[in-house]
């Protein structure tokens, strides 16, 4: 990986990744078999040194992989658990994609633009709705690094969903009135209501809507 040579156990990545699993089972000739000699390693072009180095830690824990550990012996960085998304995306490691996905929750509590922007790249659509939410409730207007990070498209759908929220019509018990003196003629929500920035005012069903995202 780039021009770091890496040593692992095979039986590892065979059982956890359909991807190496199938690799391995590719026929080759005995004198061309690649990853059994220093000299003739598998190379795996376009991953970073330090992706790869992050989803060995957690492949191989201490004290196998002989690389520095934080105190749990995992990676501690929020950009550390993205290469390990990447790669385990990319190669399937279903097992160790789940647990990074568990580990970066906490870390992206309170950065919903890139928990919004990691949902996107890699396909955690659990993520979509509460990171979007959080967006859409923020005080600050969309700006240059919300479109650069999410992309045009996603950025003026949120801009949308915000603006839905200026409406003055009453409410009462989750539903909009026509005529505020006469309960009897309502219709049912649809949008949100109250003031961006506000922590009540709720977008999920018009997130849902303008996303097509299902419950």
């Amino acid at each position: 990986v780039e021009d770091c040579l890496f040593r692992v156990p095979r039986d590892t990545l065979e059982s956890q990744s359909d991807i190496f699993r199938d690799l391995f089972l590719l026929p080759v000739q005995a004198d061309k078999a690649e990853g059994y000699s220093d000299t003739d390693p598998i190379v795996l072009e376009g991953i970073l040194k330090e992706d790869f180095q992050s989803l060995m830690k957690v492949l191989y824990p201490m004290p196998l992989t002989r690389l520095p550990p934080s105190l749990d012996g995992l990676p501690a960085t929020l950009e550390e658990w993205t290469g390990i998304l990447k790669l385990s995306k990319m190669w399937s490691f279903t097992h160790v994609q789940a647990f990074a996905i568990q580990q970066m929750e906490p870390m992206l509590a309170m950065r919903p633009l890139d928990k919004v922007a990691l949902a996107q790249d890699y396909g955690v659509t659990e993520w979509l709705v509460p990171g979007l939410l959080q967006l859409a409730r923020r005080e600050e207007p969309i700006g240059l690094e919300d479109v650069q990070k999410l992309g045009l498209d996603t950025a003026l759908k949120l801009a949308d969903i915000r603006e839905s929220a200026q409406s003055t019509m009453p409410t009462w018990a989750g539903r909009y009135y026509m005529n505020p003196i006469d309960r009897s003629v309502d219709m049912p929500i649809i949008t949100a209501t109250g003031p961006r920035g506000s922590t009540l005012c709720d977008f999920t069903n018009r997130i849902r809507q303008v996303f097509n995202l299902q419950e």
